[in-house]
C-alpha cells in the first residue's frame, strides 16, 4: 500500500502529459501558423468562393502580411498578463488556425459527401469563430487574461486576417450566411462559458484553477517561481522533521533529511540536495529518505530557515568504529547496510524494477525492528535508483525482509577503525555530457576503507536512474581495489521542465552508461586515494518549517479532475456541434 497523498500525486503528474501537447519550440509554432494560414487562403479561394488564380496571388501575400502584423497587436493587446511573450502567442496562433484549417477542409469534404455545393463563406467563418473561441480559453487560462479582455483580442488577429484574405466583395454581412454565423456563434459561446466553469472548478479549496495554472506555467517555463510559492506556502503548515547527520570529521558526511525535494522545477525545495551539499562543504552525500510529496518544502524562504535550523543540532553519538559492510538480496530488493557504532545506516533498491517513494510505514518498521535489536538509531536511505511504480505487497515484504535480516546481521557483526575519503565531480579529468541530467552537485563518491578493503557508495544529484543503470555501474567500477555497494540518487527535482512524460531525464536516459561508469571509476581512485582514518559523529536537527502537507495536494488534485471533466463536457459539446455544422451548413 502507499501512504496518503501519493495517488494525488501520481493524479497531478498523470496530467503533466498534456502540457506536452503541441509544438516544441516556438519555430515549429511559427510554421504551424503560417502553413496553415497558407492552407485557409489557398482553399477559401479556389473552393469555398470559386475565386481566380489571379485574386489568389494577390490575397495570399496580403492575408500572410495581416497575419504577421496582428500578431504584434496580439502581444501588445496581452501587455501585463502573467506568461505573455511573442513565442506563446505564436503557440496560441498554430492552435487557432489549425482548428481553422482544417474547418475548412471538412468544409470541402462534407460538400462532396453530401453532395452540396460550395457554401460560399459558411466554413470561413465558422472556422473565424472556432477560432476565436479557443484563444478566448486560452488567453484566459493560460495567459491570465480577464474574460472581457480575452475575448476582445481573441478577434483582433482573425477579423485582420479574413477581412485581408478575403476580396471585398464578400466583406458585406449579405455574404455572411446565417448557418455559419450561428455555428461559429455557438463555439464562441462555448469558449466563454468554459472559462468561466473550469476556473471555478477547484473551489473551495483552490479559488481559481487557472491562478495555479499561470503560477505553475510563469515557474516551469520562466523560473519565475514567486507566484507558484505564494500558492503553495499560503496553503502549507508547520512540522517538525528531523535531519540526520553521520559526519566523518572534516572529509566528509552523510545527510539523511526527512524533507522531500520538490515540488518542481526550482521552485522551494526542489534543488535542496544541493543546498545541503554545499552546506556541507560540497563534501556530502545528501541522500533520499523515506519521505514524500507532503515533505515538501514549498519557499526558498522556508528553505533558509530549514537550513538555519540545521545549525541547531544535537550530537547523540560518536565513534572510531564501523562494521564490513552487509548486503542482502531477496528476489527484486537489495538491502544495503553499515553500523557505524550504535548506528545503522540501511539503503533500500529494487533496482533494475524500480520503484516510486518508499512509503512511511517502511521506515517505521525498520526503525522499530533496529531499535529492539539493540540499535540507538536506524538510517533508513530510499536508493532512488530505478523508475517504477508504487511498492506492491510482494516487493514491500521483500524489502522489509532484506533489511530486517540485513540490521540482524549487522547488530553481530565486529566493528574496526576504517579510513573515509570523498571526490566529487570537479575533482577527476573525466567529464561525461549530462547536462539536463545532473543537479549542481553532480556526481561523487564515498569510499569506506575497513577490514583491509575499500568500499564506496556513488551519488548522483539527479531525479532518479534509468532502470538498469545501477547494476551496470556497479558491475563496470567495482575492482579488485574498490568494491561499488550502491549507486543512490538525490531525487533532485531542480532538473525537472523537460519535455518528458516524466518532466525530467533520469541520470542514464541520454548519457551512455558505460561513460557514466567511468566517471564512478575514477571517482572511486580519487576518493580511495584521499582515503583517511576517521571518526564518526551522528547528530540530529529538529526543524520547524513549513512543509506543503497532503492536503495542498489534494485541493489541486481535485481542482485538476473538475477542470478536466469540465472540458471534456464542453469538447463533446464542441464536437456534436461541428458535426451538426458539417452536415447543415
Amino acid at each position: 500500500m502507499f501512504a496518503p497523498g501519493q495517488d494525488d500525486v501520481s493524479n497531478i503528474h498523470r496530467r503533466w502529459s498534456f502540457t506536452t501537447i503541441g509544438p516544441s519550440s516556438s519555430k515549429v509554432s511559427y510554421a504551424i501558423w503560417l502553413g496553415c494560414a497558407i492552407a485557409i487562403v489557398v482553399v477559401s479561394h479556389l473552393y469555398h468562393l470559386q475565386a481566380d488564380t489571379e485574386g489568389l496571388a494577390v490575397y495570399l501575400p496580403l492575408g500572410i502580411v495581416a497575419l504577421v502584423g496582428s500578431h504584434f497587436l496580439d502581444y501588445m493587446a496581452l501587455h501585463g498578463t502573467p506568461v505573455n511573450k511573442l513565442s506563446k502567442v505564436a503557440h496560441v496562433s498554430a492552435f487557432a488556425n489549425g482548428l481553422w484549417a482544417l474547418t475548412v477542409f471538412l468544409g470541402v469534404a462534407a460538400d462532396l459527401v453530401f453532395a452540396k455545393p460550395p457554401s460560399g463563406m459558411d466554413y470561413i467563418v465558422a472556422g473565424m469563430l472556432l477560432a476565436v473561441g479557443l484563444r478566448i480559453g486560452i488567453f484566459t487560462s493560460v495567459f491570465g487574461a480577464s474574460t472581457g479582455r480575452a475575448t476582445a483580442v481573441s478577434f483582433i488577429q482573425p477579423l485582420i486576417f479574413l477581412f485581408a484574405f478575403v476580396p471585398p466583395l464578400y466583406h458585406s454581412l449579405d455574404t455572411f450566411s446565417s448557418a455559419g454565423v450561428a455555428f461559429g456563434a455557438a463555439f464562441v459561446a462555448l469558449g466563454i462559458v468554459w472559462t468561466v466553469l473550469a476556473d471555478r472548478a477547484g473551489r473551495p479549496g483552490i479559488k481559481s484553477t487557472f491562478g495555479v495554472l499561470q503560477a505553475f506555467i510563469a515557474a516551469w517555463t520562466e523560473n519565475r517561481v514567486d507566484k507558484m510559492e505564494e500558492f503553495t506556502e499560503a496553503k502549507a503548515h508547520d512540522d517538525v522533521v528531523s535531519t540526520k547527520i553521520i559526519r566523518f570529521g572534516s572529509l566528509a558526511a552523510i545527510v539523511l533529511p526527512d524533507i522531500h525535494p520538490g515540488p518542481f522545477s526550482m521552485v522551494g525545495g526542489s534543488n535542496l540536495p544541493y543546498v545541503l551539499y554545499e552546506t556541507f562543504n560540497k563534501s556530502a552525500l545528501v541522500m533520499h529518505s523515506v519521505s514524500d510529496h507532503s515533505l515538501n518544502i514549498p519557499s526558498k524562504r522556508e528553505v533558509d530557515r530549514y537550513v538555519k535550523e540545521l545549525g541547531k543540532r544535537t550530537v547523540v553519538e560518536r565513534g572510531s568504529t564501523c562494521s564490513v559492510p552487509v548486503q542482502i538480496k531477496i528476489t527484486n530488493s537489495t538491502c544495503t547496510g553499515i553500523a557505524f557504532g550504535n548506528t545503522a545506516v540501511v539503503m533500500l533498491s529494487l533496482s533494475p524494477k524500480g520503484m516510486e517513494d518508499i512509503p512511511q510505514s517502511v521506515r517505521t518498521e525498520l526503525e522499530s525492528f533496529g531499535i529492539g535489536l539493540g540499535f540507538s538509531d536506524v538510517l533508513v536511505v530510499d536508493c532512488h535508483n530505478a523508475m517504477g511504480k508504487h511498492l506492491d505487497d510482494s516487493d514491500r515484504d521483500d524489502l522489509v525482509m532484506s533489511a530486517k535480516q540485513c540490521l540482524d546481521r549487522m547488530k553481530n557483526q565486529p566493528q574496526h577503525e576504517f579510513n573515509i575519503g570523498f571526490a566529487g565531480l570537479g575533482d577527476i579529468s573525466h567529464q561525461p555530457d549530462l547536462e539536463g541530467e545532473l543537479g549542481q552537485a553532480g556526481l561523487a563518491v564515498l569510499v569506506i576503507g575497513v577490514g583491509g578493503k575499500n568500499y564506496a557508495i556513488g551519488w548522483a544529484d539527479s531525479n532518479n536512474m534509468n532502470n538498469g543503470l545501477r547494476d551496470r555501474v556497479i558491475s563496470k567500477a567495482s575492482g579488485d581495489v574498490t568494491t561499488i555497494l550502491e549507486l543512490c540518487s538525490s531525487d533532485t527535482h531542480s532538473t525537472s521542465g523537460k519535455r518528458t512524460r516524466e518532466g525530467y531525464f533520469a541520470l542514464g536516459t541520454t548519457t551512455n552508461a558505460d561513460d557514466i561508469a567511468e566517471a564512478y571509476i575514477q571517482l572511486c581512485a580519487k576518493a580511495a586515494e584521499r582515503a583517511a582514518k576517521s571518526t564518526f559523529e551522528l547528530s540530529v536537527a529538529q526543524s520547524t518549517i513549513k512543509v506543503m502537507g497532503q492536503k495542498q495536494f489534494e485541493d489541486y488534485s481535485t481542482a485538476l479532475d473538475r477542470s478536466m471533466n469540465v472540458t471534456k463536457i464542453f469538447v463533446a459539446i464542441t464536437v456534436a456541434t461541428y458535426i451538426a455544422m458539417l452536415v447543415l451548413s
